[in-house]
């Protein structure tokens, strides 16, 4: 549990590495569905149609649309940018890469039928749900507070005292004077020195990884009006994060030159859901679906390390080495120290909330269509929980959950017009605040292009381009009424390419 306990203060929204929090939770639950270039450029307002295998992940119903065979595969490239602002600077940073959104068959089978069971399809399909993919990074001057300043009163609060040991006393960084822990920013640190700030605080993090789900699906329709179906989810999480924080005495004011505080952060696991599915057609042009989402239970394991650098000005050095010469075995270079935990381990199950959506669709034979999907997330009751502890072992982080964390109301529209071979396609998505008392507008909107081309056999084409737009609000560290307040400005383009064969 030590990694818990040595965590940097990064709190309010900020996307810390410390594993277990009410943050993780969130970010484990929310989806933002890639899929297929397709549903993409319609804003993922599938839930009321078929003929495209991202229905398995949205409503399984609509698999049984299909008459045939359907077998796909869509690989995305991403751009990611993220603007941030702290202390009145603004930063910027992107990441770019490419991935795979969504892969799968569909086997249809008509039965020749107009009444009673018509039809029947199976499929087993890959789509994206999240993806974490980004580089950030912020930095500016601080004359009020120090990362320091949150670690000396964790330390005063003596709730994480095996590290501070380590990463406090060792480093030099934290040290008693008359029982009263200071930091090399107080007065009665150093004789020579007079105690303030002045330091340059950076920040950098780079993310990976993403979410997705292998839907293991079954639809029928009866007398071609109702459809109906079921998924099996077996979800998967990936998720890398490394950040580095420095503070740096770019004006010599401080009793250091600079100092760094690594961490890393992996954590891979799976889950499983059940996702069932009906639409009603009740007649040509008109479609109504509903599907409701198990909650995913998930079995997670993370694996956390630590690394802090420090420098100091050769005058403190000298007093170090008084102090270092008392404990030969602490003795370590004291100008120039480097500290690196060891790794920690730890096993949890992670439960999501469960999601109901409901969808319409009027559709045009041979123009095109219109759809709509609205659905409901509520993210107090995302859960961890883990059998090898007592009940009340997450209660501090599903007590967070639940104070932080409200319901939201998603919305997503899609619009097809077709002309001959092609297809022209909009979407946009709009996904609620899921913060409860986060000021300003913390909704994500989503807006998504498309084209797609079908070809004189039985091979299409599909092309869109998404993009995220959002806005986050965070804070570095927490003391006493100086908080380090930031916000990211991100800005997301995902471009998807589907290729597939309809036989």
């Amino acid at each position: 549990m030590k990694k818990y306990i040595i965590a940097l203060g990064v709190a309010a929204l900020a996307t810390a590495a410390n594993a277990q929090n009410e943050y993780d939770a969130l970010r484990f639950s929310q989806t933002f569905q890639q899929g297929t270039a397709r549903s993409a450029a319609m804003g993922g307002a599938f839930g009321a149609l078929g003929g495209d295998i991202s229905v398995t992940a949205i409503n399984p119903a609509g698999m049984s649309i299909y008459r045939g065979a359907d077998i796909c595969l869509t690989p995305m490239v991403y751009n990611n940018t993220v603007k941030s602002t702290i202390n009145g600077r603004d930063d910027e940073d992107s990441k770019f890469g490419m991935k795979f959104a969504s892969i799968g068959i569909v086997m249809g089978n008509d039965r020749g039928k107009t009444t009673g069971f018509t039809n029947f399809a199976w499929g087993i399909t890959y789509n994206r749900l999240n993806d974490f993919s980004s580089n950030e990074r912020l930095g500016a001057f601080n004359n009020s507070s120090s990362m320091l300043d949150r670690w000396k009163d964790m330390g005063s609060q003596e709730i994480w005292s095996d590290y501070t040991n380590e990463l406090g006393y060792k480093s030099g960084l934290l040290d008693r004077r008359d029982d009263n822990l200071v930091s090399v920013h107080d007065k009665d640190y150093h004789s020579d020195y007079s105690g303030g700030y002045g330091e340059y605080q950076s920040r950098s993090v780079t993310q990976k990884g993403g979410v997705g789900t292998w839907d293991f699906a079954i639809s029928g329709a009866y007398n071609d009006m109702f459809f109906f179906g079921a998924s099996l989810g077996v979800q998967s999480i990936n998720y890398k994060y490394t950040s580095r924080y420095h503070e740096d005495d770019k004006d010599n004011l401080l009793p250091y030159e600079y100092w760094d505080y690594a961490e890393k952060l992996k954590i891979n696991g799976g889950g499983i859901n059940l996702k069932l599915g009906l639409v009603v057609k009740p007649i040509n042009f008109l479609r109504f679906g509903a599907a409701f989402h198990t909650p995913t239970v998930y079995n997670l394991t993370d694996k956390y390390y630590t690394n802090l650098k420090r420098v100091f000005d050769p005058d403190v050095c000298d007093d170090l080495r008084v102090l270092y010469n008392q404990n030969p075995s602490d003795a370590i270079n004291p100008d120039e120290l480097e500290f690196i935990s060891p790794n920690d381990t730890y096993e949890y199950d992670l439960v999501t909330p469960m999601k109901g959506i409901l969808s319409a669709a009027f559709i045009v034979p041979g123009y095109g269509l219109v759809s709509f999907d609205y659905e409901s997330v509520n993210y107090t009751k995302a859960k961890f929980q883990n059998d090898d502890f007592d009940d009340d072992d997450f209660t501090v982080q599903n007590d967070a959950i639940k104070e932080k964390f409200q319901k939201t109301n998603n919305f997503r529209v899609g619009l097809e017009g077709l002309a001959g071979p092609v297809s022209i396609r909009a979407g946009y998505a709009l996904y609620g605040n899921p913060y409860k008392f986060v000021s300003g507008n913390k909704q994500r909107q989503i807006l998504s292009f498309g084209l797609g081309l079908k070809g004189t056999e039985d091979f299409y084409i599909d092309l869109t381009a998404t993009y995220h737009i959002y806005q986050t609000d965070a804070v570095l560290y927490e003391w006493a009424d100086r908080n380090q307040m930031y916000n990211y400005d991100n800005r997301y383009l995902n471009v998807l390419l589907t290729f597939g064969v309809r036989l």
